[in-house]
């Protein structure tokens, strides 16, 4: 195929998949919530049948995080996360209906996760990380219907007088999809900060007191270190770390789980360090916090396990892996 030909393809090929997700948005809104997320776990099965090295790739993570389950207790986790990508597919198109129905997406009572003591709910912790006054970064991943969680908080974090929630974005190869993708993030209050514009943007954010998103369970195309995850190596996303150790701000772990016909959005304890402008680049130290950001990211994940995205090749050094649509 010469290039012009092959340039001609490619667009088509694009377009293609925007009309389709466009199509698929239009439709999810006119369907109610159990027969869309059945027609979700449809699309889903289907494509993860034409596509068998993503399952096989899932089969390998799950042998890694869940050594001491059986072949069988893994095949039926896997069968569960299949399902709950196909329902979280489904909520991600309708998020705003999803956000209008009151009770539909709810906080879980302070204390519940942990099993500690903990003085309040999620939104109060987050009011007083604020008050250190040097903006307070959420540290998530793809675990259940993660668009929905963003949407969420974007609503909520402004109600709680905390400015507006800040996502630190991927760009999705195929442009329309992506200013798509990217609007419908807009629509819901969202400062979408896209990792291509570099650093400064989060740092602006992030200077004026402001609460900031990033999702850090993947192996992407940024400067990584090695970190324990599930007891293996993975490479780890270290650039905002050094943001983190440097200025001092505090980290509060978050996500979202299917609760009966909705959600549920739980919280561990923050992370919090002093600010320490000389040693944010030093190997020991990132290494130790992103350690600390892992672990956090595995308890979440073990505690809904069924909704992590294990279709991605997550322990590959190799680097350069395709991701699903992030914040």
């Amino acid at each position: 195929m010469d290039a012009g030909r092959h340039s001609l393809f490619r667009r088509s090929r694009r377009r293609f998949y925007w009309l389709l997700t466009r199509g698929l948005i239009l439709l999810a809104g006119c369907l109610p919530l159990f027969l869309g997320r059945e027609l979700g776990r449809g699309l889903v099965g289907m494509a993860l049948g034409l596509r068998p090295k993503e399952v096989s790739c899932a089969r390998n993570n799950l042998l890694i995080a869940f050594p001491e389950l059986d072949s069988t207790c893994r095949e039926q986790l896997l069968r569960q996360a299949k399902r709950a990508l196909g329902a979280n597919l489904f909520d991600t198109m309708v998020v705003p209906r999803l956000l209008a129905r009151p009770g539909l997406v709810v906080s879980e009572p302070a204390g519940r996760l942990t099993g500690e003591i903990q003085p309040s709910g999620l939104l109060e912790v987050l009011a007083g990380l604020a008050g250190m006054n040097r903006g307070v970064m959420i540290l998530t991943g793809h675990i259940g219907c993660w668009e929905l969680l963003g949407g969420w908080l974007a609503r909520e974090i402004p109600a709680a007088g905390l400015g507006r929630l800040g996502v630190v974005t991927g760009t999705i190869h195929n442009q329309p999809v992506d200013r798509l993708v990217q609007d419908k993030r807009r629509s819901l209050g969202m400062k979408v900060l896209p990792r291509e514009d570099g650093i400064r943007p989060l740092l602006d954010h992030l200077g004026s007191g402001s609460v900031v998103a990033v999702l850090l369970d993947q192996n992407t195309r940024v400067q990584n270190l090695p970190v324990s995850f599930f007891g293996k190596s993975a490479p780890t996303a270290a650039g905002f770390a050094r943001i983190i150790l440097r200025r001092g701000i505090p980290v509060l772990p978050v996500a979202i789980a299917r609760a009966g016909e909705g959600h549920v959005v739980r919280y561990l304890d923050p992370i919090l360090s002093e600010p320490l402008p000389e040693l944010g680049s030093d190997p020991e130290v990132l290494e130790n916090f992103l350690g600390e950001c892992n672990l956090a990211l595995e308890k979440l994940i073990r505690r809904n396990p069924a909704e992590w995205v294990w279709f991605h090749d997550r322990w590959n050094d190799r680097g350069a892996n395709s991701a699903v649509a992030v914040f």
